[in-house]
């Protein structure tokens, strides 16, 4: 009986092992399979944000040229229409005065003169003041701001928290790289802090620029070590550029940037 048993009990052994290793690759197979879907589902997500940061700035940009586009119009309307006809009537009240040869009229005529002038310099202030008013000079980058965090939060992909206040004009090319440093900031957390939570504070105070930008993701150890993967490599060197400074933390319960330029 034992015999017979033995070859039986071999071809079992080379059923089952056989067995045993079409399931073990048909496994690998479907592991690298939902591998990949999983990979390709990750490169989608962040072609996404990238698409959806790239669509924010051209968006800000076009805004930006309206507003000061719409800005300029108003501007010269008040040119034309008041300060050129108070010009105007200067020259003319000025080359009056010398046809008039009494001196009543002289002082009369020298009267309106200075009421013209007094008007003309209100005017001149008030288009100042309207070049310099906080709706124009904060167009750009508020308004940039506002509207990337406001399409993030309507994508889902991460809620962001955010106060600007800005009490003064910035420059456009510091406000360009402020802005494109909020994105690259947004862009890292997205892909690598695994965080659900974005606070960005821009604040203009005393001559600086604060930025804080915080998130509640995983961190990093040593961020000197990451600077070229996580992009702090071209953040570092926006900052650079504006004379800036920046300092990090980091830990387990998420990343804080402190960025300060003067402006």
């Amino acid at each position: 009986m034992e015999s017979q048993s033995s070859p039986l009990n071999v071809e079992m052994v080379l059923v089952l092992g056989t067995s045993g290793m079409l399931l073990l690759v048909a496994s690998i197979i479907l592991f690298i399979y939902l591998y990949q879907r999983k990979l390709l589902k990750k490169k989608l997500e962040y072609q996404e944000i990238e698409d959806l940061l790239k669509r924010e700035e051209l968006k800000s940009a076009y805004a930006m040229l309206e507003g000061k586009d719409k800005a300029y119009r108003q501007v010269a309307e008040e040119l034309h229409d008041n300060l050129g006809s108070m010009l105007v009537t200067l020259g003319m009240l000025s080359d009056t005065i010398p046809k008039k040869k009494d001196e009543e009229s002289r002082n009369r005529l020298a009267g309106k003169i200075s009421e013209v002038a007094a008007r003309a310099t209100e005017v001149t202030r008030r288009i100042s003041h309207s070049l310099h008013s906080e709706a124009l000079m904060h167009f750009g980058l508020k308004s940039a701001v506002y509207e990337l965090t406001d399409a993030l939060n309507e994508s889902h992909s991460i809620s962001v928290s955010t106060e600007v206040h800005l009490d003064r004009d910035i420059d456009s090319q510091v406000s360009l790289n402020v802005y494109r440093i909020i994105q690259e900031l947004i862009n890292n957390t997205l892909k690598h802090a695994k965080a659900s939570q974005v606070n960005i504070d821009l604040t203009e105070t005393q001559g600086h620029l604060s930025l804080i930008f915080e998130d509640n993701g995983v961190g990093f150890e040593k961020p000197e070590e990451h600077e070229k993967g996580l992009g702090l490599k071209s953040i570092r060197s926006r900052i650079d550029t504006l004379d800036g400074q920046m300092t990090l933390q980091t830990g387990k319960k998420g990343t804080t940037f402190i960025i300060d330029i003067p402006v």
